[in-house]
């Protein structure tokens, strides 16, 4: 039976997510409102806005981090099987509509789920998802059946992937660690200078994702540079990192709610999403 945990404070502190001068979970916070999915309320959330979710085959925690003018959402999701790491498309097939996160999310029964690679923007990208070839091209990010993350070049092929067990493809970027290095643009000034949302998924060992969510283009949080993302992952032992489309489209939606605050004020609709089921 599923089964949602409501942590106490001190239950979150044995977890090892202490918070610092620099990391703070605060007891409230003020809440924004979207358009179709409300912001989860205290049923599911202890006094700090820590997340947790435990069932017999998932696991999920959100923690939220608030820096001065930075507020960022660390979730760590564990599977029992690849199968559990699913994408859906707006209106349930590969089209050029758009729908919000959440409505996509809801019609897919997601526990937990993220914009996804903005494939409206990528026209010449692969897209396999599902394990199901809709485009061929090349993208860099590969969700594997085996449980892994892993981020190719240009060379690979649609059938290099399939033949290598790929689940999902992702075309947005741009890398943030391979293999556990830095990509070489990693001096470029829009990589350490531009900060904005951000939605990231990174690996640190197979059947465990983390997924980084970062607000941004508001006063109480102006972003992340991708070089900050880095340092963020590195700190939980990632290896492989990938960022996802960003801007207005971040959107970090869990259990029915929209737990962020979209930088347009409001969800972009969008054209897929990246999600975690039981």
């Amino acid at each position: 039976m599923r089964k949602i945990t409501i942590l106490l404070f001190f239950s979150f502190l044995l977890y090892g997510c202490k918070a610092t001068d620099e990391e703070i979970q605060p007891d409230s916070e003020k809440k924004g409102t979207h358009s179709k999915s409300e912001v989860a309320t205290d049923s599911n959330e202890n006094s700090n806005g820590f997340y947790d979710y435990h069932s017999d085959t998932l696991h999920i925690q959100i923690q939220p981090v608030i820096k001065p003018k930075l507020k960022y959402w660390v979730s760590t999701i564990k599977v029992n099987k690849a199968s559990q790491v699913k994408s859906e498309f707006a209106g349930g097939s590969f089209s050029s509509k758009t729908e919000e996160t959440s409505e996509i999310a809801k019609n897919s029964k997601a526990v937990f789920a993220v914009n996804g690679g903005g494939i409206q923007y990528k026209s010449r990208s692969t897209v396999i998802r599902n394990g199901k070839v809709y485009r061929s091209g090349f993208a860099p990010l590969e969700v594997r059946k085996n449980g892994t993350l892993f981020i190719g070049d240009g060379r690979r092929t649609t059938d290099d992937m399939l033949e290598q067990g790929v689940l999902h493809t992702f075309d947005f970027g741009p890398e943030l660690l391979i293999n556990g290095k830095v990509p070489s643009f990693k001096n470029q000034d829009w990589f350490t200078t531009v900060r904005a949302p951000r939605t990231a998924i990174g690996q640190r060992k197979p059947y465990e994702y983390i997924i980084i969510t970062v607000d941004g283009r508001s006063s109480e949080s102006s972003g992340m540079t991708f070089a900050e993302l880095v340092k963020v992952f590195q700190s939980k032992g990632v290896k492989w990192a990938y960022n996802l489309d960003g801007g207005g489209s971040t959107t970090l939606y869990y259990l029915d709610n929209i737990l962020n605050h979209p930088s347009d004020g409001e969800e972009r609709p969008i054209s897929d999403i990246l999600y975690f089921t039981e």
